[in-house]
């Protein structure tokens, strides 16, 4: 049995929360481990796109960045145009 390549993603930990925000030009993303912080852009969908179209595109990113399925719930944040989303790291888990 061959042992399993390190990968970037082992030395962030479990995924907690994702920060979706709208920007006037790309949606904004941050995403929280526990060991640590990835951000960056949606390349799709555009800025002028509707929330639950970015919240999709969001979701699939934070599933790429894990490596792994998970469940996210949205909630509006108290700065207008943020929605947070906490992370389940099984996507058939409840939150």
């Amino acid at each position: 049995m061959g042992r399993r390549r390190k990968d970037w993603r082992d030395s962030l930990g479990t995924p907690k929360t994702f920060v979706l925000y709208r920007t006037p030009d790309v949606w904004r993303y941050a995403m929280y481990f526990s060991g640590g912080i990835v951000d960056g852009y949606l390349a799709e969908p555009k800025a002028d796109s509707e929330l639950a179209e970015a919240q999709t595109a969001a979701h699939d990113k934070a599933e790429e960045l894990a490596g792994r399925p998970l469940a996210i719930r949205w909630e509006a944040s108290d700065k207008p145009g943020w929605w947070m989303g906490a992370i389940t790291t099984d996507a058939g888990e409840s939150v």
